[in-house]
C-alpha cells in the first residue's frame, strides 16, 4: 500500500520562528521569506535571487551592529565571512567557552561555503536556468538544499547577533540614500521615473524607501557585477 503524499507548502521554519521571536525587528523579513517559499515549491528558477536577498539583510542589518564596514564593492562571500568572523559563538558561564565558539564559527562557515558552492553551481547550464530540454537538471534539489542553508544560517546569525549587546560609535553615521549616487543613477536609468497621481519620484528613491533589503541586495549584486567587469577589464588589458 502506497502512502498518500500530502500537498504541503515548503516552510522556512527557522526563520518563521525569529520572525515570531523578534516581530520588532524581524517582521520586514517576511515578503522575502514568503517569496523564496514560494520559489522553492512552484518557482525553482528564482530560488537564488531570494536567498541572496537574505543572506544580503544579513548583513547590512549586522555588519553595523558589529562595527564592520564592507569595502563597497565587496563581494557576498566575504560580506558573510566577514559578519561570520566577527561574531560571539561561545555560550555564556560555560566553562570551554572558548572551544565553543571556535568550533561553532568553524560549523557556521562550512554552511556558508556549501550555499556558496550552490550558488556557483547555479552558474553551469541547467542547473538553474538555460539549456538543452534534453539535458538533465538539479533544478529542484538546488533549490531545497540552497533554501533549507539560507533558512539555518541567516536565523541562526540573527539570533546570535540580537543576543549580543550593540556596538555603539558614536562616531558612526548611519548610511543613508545620497551614499549610493552611482548604484542609484544606474537604477534609475534602467527603471526611469515613477509617476504617481502626477508626481514624479526617483525609481531609486521609491524602492530605498519602500524595500530598503531590496534596494541593498540589488546594490551589492550591481557592485559584485561592476567589480567583476572591472577585473575582467584588466585581465584583458
Amino acid at each position: 500500500m502506497r502512502l498518500r503524499q500530502p500537498d504541503m507548502a515548503y516552510s522556512l521554519q527557522m526563520l518563521r520562528a525569529l520572525i515570531e521571536a523578534h516581530p520588532d525587528r524581524a517582521e520586514r523579513l517576511t515578503p522575502h521569506v514568503e517569496a523564496l517559499e514560494v520559489s522553492i515549491q512552484s518557482q525553482p528558477a528564482f530560488c537564488l535571487q531570494n536567498v541572496r536577498t537574505l543572506f544580503e539583510a544579513a548583513h547590512a542589518t549586522i555588519a553595523p551592529q558589529l562595527g564592520i564596514e564592507f569595502p563597497s564593492r565587496a563581494g557576498f562571500p566575504d560580506r558573510m565571512r566577514g559578519v561570520i568572523d566577527a561574531l560571539d559563538f561561545s555560550v555564556a558561564d560555560h566553562p570551554d567557552a572558548a572551544t565553543i565558539h571556535t568550533h561553532v564559527q568553524s560549523l557556521v562557515a562550512a554552511i556558508n561555503d556549501m550555499a556558496v558552492a550552490l550558488a556557483r553551481l547555479s552558474n553551469v547550464p541547467n542547473m538553474r536556468h538555460g539549456g538543452s530540454l534534453d539535458w538533465g537538471t538539479l533544478e529542484r534539489q538546488h533549490a531545497t538544499m540552497l533554501g533549507g542553508l539560507c533558512d539555518s544560517l541567516v536565523s541562526f546569525l540573527f539570533d546570535v547577533a540580537w543576543s549580543r549587546p550593540l556596538a555603539l560609535d558614536e562616531d558612526a553615521q548611519p548610511a543613508i540614500f545620497e551614499d549610493f549616487a552611482d548604484f542609484n543613477e544606474w537604477l534609475d536609468d534602467v527603471n526611469g521615473p515613477v509617476e504617481v497621481a502626477g508626481s514624479t519620484f526617483r525609481a531609486s528613491r521609491v524602492l530605498y524607501l519602500l524595500d530598503p533589503l531590496k534596494h541593498e541586495a540589488g546594490r551589492a549584486d550591481w557592485y559584485t557585477r561592476a567589480a567583476a567587469g572591472t577585473a575582467e577589464d584588466e585581465e584583458a588589458a
